[in-house]
């Protein structure tokens, strides 16, 4: 008996030591411990602002249309592709800041989006930008605080080559940075000589500048690759004198006074197929105000096909007329309606494929009223615009 209330005893202690361990509510106190503080509250992102390498620039403003929490980016331009640089979230209000570093003067771009916005910077800039957007549209935007703010704004949008390389070509102070700006919208092959003279002026205003040297090795490689082109940008385009589909010779040179799309093709050739619908709506257009076509076909039996017949006259004769029956039928079905239809008929060992350096087709050269060509390869969009502004040359 002694025993079971001696064992009583200790349980009834060892209950109470337990129970003092437990609260008897559950607690509501906040521990403010550094463990309790990591696991209880959310971490938050530190507001140290990051080192900025470089002069400090600033880029704020209101951009409507973006949405809130969304980034406005300041990239640089390299020389192939871009570099961001620093960036910014828009708020509620549609304010937002951008506090980053130039290393070097250069061209750079505000990114809202899709569209983007250009601006000269070579440190210490602080530029405002105002902007209004509708879905993939700008509407407005003010711009100001970069290095030739007003010049860059009458620029901004321009897209009419002429337009650019006429100012480009005026006797004018230099201003490298702009010049290269818009050296840049146009085309290298067509407008070297712009290009080298935009060169010229970053080698005397930034020449330890890394872009002025890959802008310059870019220049040498295109240069090279256009002296090698068997027909050159700029160059009158070598004389093209060969049969239509009935044996009558018809010239190229004929054609001198209109603009011409010399175009490389074949009845077999699906990818030339496909695109002549658009050719066939942009000669109805355009013929009225001075445009045409010369169409040198490469059907016909090349040097393979010829020694498969083993010096066959016959057969010779019979597969050269197939070919030219399958070349007078696209022409046919496909509704290709000027005249200046011409073939060797000697497929890709056509002399006129050497002398022009055709290798692929369609390949197409378009050459202004003086039968020099201007233009090579340009397809769509493009062939269009170039073909619109040689007609209305004088």
């Amino acid at each position: 008996m002694r025993y079971l209330t001696l064992s009583l005893c200790c349980f009834l202690l060892f209950c109470m030591s337990c129970n003092d361990d437990k609260p008897a509510e559950p607690t509501t106190k906040i521990t403010t411990s550094a463990a309790a503080t990591t696991e209880e509250k959310p971490a938050t992102v530190s507001t140290t602002p990051a080192k900025i390498e470089g002069l400090l620039v600033s880029v704020t403003g209101n951009v409507q249309g973006l949405g809130a929490g969304k980034k406005v980016f300041l990239d640089k331009k390299t020389i192939d592709a871009t570099e961001i640089i620093g960036s910014g979230v828009v708020d509620e209000k549609g304010d937002f800041e951008i506090k980053a570093g130039v290393k070097t003067a250069g061209i750079y771009r505000i990114r809202l989006g899709i569209r983007s916005l250009y601006v000269i910077l070579e440190g210490k800039e602080e530029v405002k930008l105002n902007a209004e957007l509708d879905g993939y549209n700008l509407v407005s935007y003010t711009l100001e605080g970069g290095k030739y703010s007003d010049d860059m704004n009458k620029w901004q949008q321009e897209k009419d080559s002429k337009k650019i390389a006429a100012y480009l070509g005026t006797s004018r102070t230099a201003q490298p940075l702009l010049d290269l700006y818009l050296v840049e919208k146009l085309d290298m092959a067509q407008h070297i000589d712009l290009y080298k003279q935009v060169r010229d002026e970053l080698t005397a205003a930034y020449p330890n500048m890394p872009y002025t040297s890959k802008f310059n090795s870019k220049i040498l490689t295109v240069e090279t690759q256009i002296n090698s082109q068997p027909v050159q940008i700029g160059k009158v385009a070598p004389e093209i004198n060969l049969p239509n589909p009935d044996g009558k010779k018809m010239s190229l040179s004929a054609l001198k006074g209109k603009v011409v799309l010399l175009d490389f093709w074949a009845s077999w050739c699906g990818p030339c197929r496909r695109v002549n619908p658009a050719v066939v709506a942009m000669y109805d257009k355009y013929k009225s105000k001075g445009f045409d076509m010369y169409s040198v076909s490469f059907d016909g039996l090349d040097d393979r096909r010829m020694a498969m017949h083993q010096g066959d006259p016959i057969r010779i004769e019979q597969d050269k007329e197939n070919q030219r029956q399958a070349w007078i039928k696209a022409i046919e079905k496909d509704n290709l309606k000027w005249k200046n239809h011409v073939s060797e008929l000697r497929g890709w060992s056509s002399q006129i494929a050497q002398v022009y350096g055709v290798n692929s087709i369609p390949r197409t050269f378009l050459l202004d009223k003086k039968g020099v060509v201007r233009y090579a390869n340009l397809h769509g969009v493009q062939l269009e615009n170039a073909v619109k502004e040689l007609t209305a040359e004088k």
